[in-house]
């Protein structure tokens, strides 16, 4: 495949370098050296100083060249405006490794004897369980988790030969279910008061003394299935099987869909206890005393066991332009691997950021940064976090994700951790004139693109496989803003993803196009929630609960005097240019009627195998104002996909559907996802679950 257009710049500055100064860096250099090829320096730092001292005597680029290996980080590699037009280049691509994690020694640990712990151990864990003195390591981020938290806590992670250490719970692997809600807990007001419940099984007699010296939470959906916390516990009753939680939950414990009791079905585990090490790789701290307790699987002698407790970015950017970070692997931080804040056209390019605590690459404003051709995994919260823009005058950041491998994230906070964040408000401010292109992203418990601000693209990619713990929650998704428009959602592959709808512009949001995507095994395709002049055309769903949908939320809900909507409103000038003649439908709220969905239209909607085409919500005369028209149920037949059972859902010139839907374009789908080129030699196969048609549709 030839190289896309949106790669051109970082490849041409890659070009251009080849007249560059150099500078050269080695595992095996010194920092005494001349940093020269044949006597190299040892750390960046000293590399970017040296940079540095040049640029004060020429303006000639520089390539900072990294020899293969493992470069220990302690600290974080700070770069500014100073650093500007240096590149950070691996020797080879992916055999550069920087490493933030805290290497233990094994002499550092003591098998766990006294009698005192002993007791409180899993009698299967007796004999296996080995202990560390954090604070002889200096170790920084083992204090007691806060009250309340979504997001891990702040606390270190484990890994022993590369590979994640659960810290304890129970249950292992799923969670438990309450009993019944005894009290909801008091939210609001001077006298907040958390909340209580029965549980079931006789487990938590076992956690008395923990709870006792204040080192108990447990975690769970406690409202809603979409926002998880970890909650202090404040006493467990084990008479009567009561826990009652410390801080309250925003709306009280118990489903909010199901009473004022809850439903008996809330999901919880509780997390971090010795008592609950009852498997090797699980590990647990204990607070008071700054102890690891820790059940290794296998002899620690023979195992590299690292602590991430770098809290801090691995490399930060601020105000720098033109800088290049080629080929590196980041892992072992605590905290994000790259920040790039203000500046310009600064790339991460061909980098594998893993094994980190928050986030891959978080870029804030500035413009023109970009991140090409990089694997994500194994990432606390999400992958790519981007914002940037004006968004009064409407001004594009010119921001670019393209090409990336994004999987296996939201591992610590399982909320509002997506693959891709691009201005959502949750995360970062809004951002206009994004283009988010050709990235795959799967294996998440909750979103994999969340979005907001305007003008920002997002096409080519392909998500599949997320929203697998979480719920009410889109592979694209955005939400609650009348001044949204001009996001563009086109030629995307979404699959394999059954709680989760496709292109989700929930709770009013307005002004987005959901264009020639193809949708199979979702809840739905496209999803209006209620919002203004969305279009949703020519889409594609496939074995789907819906092809697509659109609501009237906005009556019942009171959009006319919805107090969030407005405010947003007042944030941007509607009544001049840009926006009164970008958006001139913001002027006269959206003709006088801003509950009733205006200016939607749905049309071109294909279903194959679905429930229905069509999926309506409100009364008739509420739904009078959207456009709906040649939405069709057809067959596979009608279809003639070039290999759905491979899940090439490219149609042939000859198939039945373009004369059955009049005005149906096609689909580049061979265009979606992944591809080839300097940045990139090979695509990852998927895993074999997500490449085949798991039932054949109708």
């Amino acid at each position: 495949m030839s190289i896309k257009p949106i790669t051109l710049f970082a490849l041409a500055a890659f070009a251009s370098f080849v007249s560059a100064a150099e500078l050269y860096v080695s595992p095996d250099g010194n920092d005494s050296n001349a940093g020269t090829k044949k006597a190299p320096f040892l750390t960046l730092e000293k590399a970017r100083d040296a940079a540095r001292e040049l640029k004060t005597k020429s303006k000639e680029e520089i390539i900072i060249r990294l020899a293969d290996g493992s470069y220990p980080m302690t600290k974080t590699l700070e770069l500014t405006s100073a650093d500007s037009g240096t590149t950070y280049q691996a020797e080879h691509d992916g055999k550069v490794r920087l490493n933030a994690g805290l290497k233990v020694p094994a002499s550092a640990w003591e098998k766990v004897a006294d009698a005192a712990t002993m007791k409180r151990l899993a009698p299967k864990a007796k004999g296996k369980v080995f202990k560390l003195d954090l604070a002889k390591l200096g170790i920084k981020n083992a204090r007691p988790f806060p009250a309340m938290f979504a997001d891990g806590g702040g606390l270190i992670e484990l890994y022993a030969d590369g590979e994640k250490q659960a810290l304890s719970r129970w249950p292992n692997d799923d969670d438990t279910t309450m009993k019944k809600v005894l009290d909801k807990g008091v939210w609001q007001g001077k006298e907040k008061r958390g909340g209580s419940f029965e549980y079931n099984e006789d487990r938590p007699s076992r956690w008395l003394q923990a709870a006792e010296e204040g080192q108990l939470w447990v975690a769970g959906f406690w409202r809603v299935p979409w926002d998880f916390e970890a909650v202090k516990v404040k006493s467990i009753n084990t008479a009567q099987h009561v826990i009652e939680m410390a801080s309250p939950v925003g709306g009280g414990i118990g489903n909010k869909f199901a009473g004022e009791s809850g439903s008996g079905k809330e999901p919880w585990h509780a997390i971090n206890l010795l008592e609950e090490i009852d498997r090797a790789g699980e590990w647990s701290v204990d607070f008071a005393k700054q102890t690891l307790y820790y059940w290794p699987p296998g002899a620690l002698k023979n195992t590299e066991v690292r602590i991430h407790d770098l809290a801090g970015p691995m490399i930060q950017l601020k105000g720098s332009s033109k800088v290049t970070l080629r080929g590196l692997v980041l892992e072992g931080g605590l905290g994000n691997g790259i920040e790039i804040t203000d500046g310009e056209h600064c790339s991460v390019a061909s980098c594998t950021l893993k094994k980190l605590g928050k986030h891959g690459v978080v870029i804030k404003d500035g413009s023109h940064h970009s991140v090409l051709s990089c694997e994500l995994n194994t990432l606390g919260h999400g992958g790519i976090i981007i914002s940037g823009g004006d968004r009064k005058t409407l001004t594009p950041c010119g921001h670019v994700a393209d090409n990336n491998h994004i999987h296996h994230y939201a591992l610590a906070k399982i909320n509002y951790s997506p693959g891709i964040s691009v201005g959502f408000y949750y995360l970062s401010p809004p951002a206009v004139g994004c283009t988010i292109t050709h990235n795959r992203i799967h294996d998440s418990p909750h979103a994999g693109v969340l979005y907001g601000g305007n003008d920002n693209l997002f096409e080519f990619n392909e998500v599949y496989n997320v929203v697998n713990k979480t719920d009410d929650m889109g592979a694209f998704y955005t939400t609650h803003e009348w001044i949204s428009g001009g996001n563009i959602v086109r030629h995307n592959f979404v699959h394999h993803a059954m709680h989760a709808t496709g292109y989700y512009m929930d709770d009013g949001d307005c002004g987005d196009i959901i264009e020639g995507n193809v949708s199979y095994q979702i809840i739905c395709g496209p999803f209006i929630g209620g919002g203004h002049d969305n279009i949703a055309r020519n889409n594609l769903s496939i074995d789907c609960g819906r092809g697509a949908h659109v609501d009237s939320r906005g009556v019942p809900r009171g959009y006319d005097k919805d107090q969030a909507l407005f405010k947003v409103l007042t944030t941007v000038d509607v009544k001049t240019p840009p926006w009164s003649t970008r958006f001139p439908n913001l002027i006269n709220l959206f003709g006088g009627k801003p509950a009733l969905p205006t200016g939607c239209i749905i049309e071109r909607t294909i279903a194959v195998g679905c429930e229905s085409v069509l999926h309506l919500g409100g009364k008739k005369s509420e739904l009078e104002c959207v456009t709906m028209r040649n939405n069709e149920e057809l067959t596979m037949e009608d279809m003639e996909f070039e290999d759905a059972a491979k899940l090439n859902f490219k149609m042939k010139p000859t198939a039945a559907a373009f004369k059955k839907v009049p005005g149906f374009e096609p689909i580049p789908f061979e265009k979606i996802g992944l591809y080839k080129n300097e940045l990139r030699a090979t695509i990852p196969e998927r895993a074999k679950e997500f490449s085949t048609l798991v039932k054949p549709a109708k």
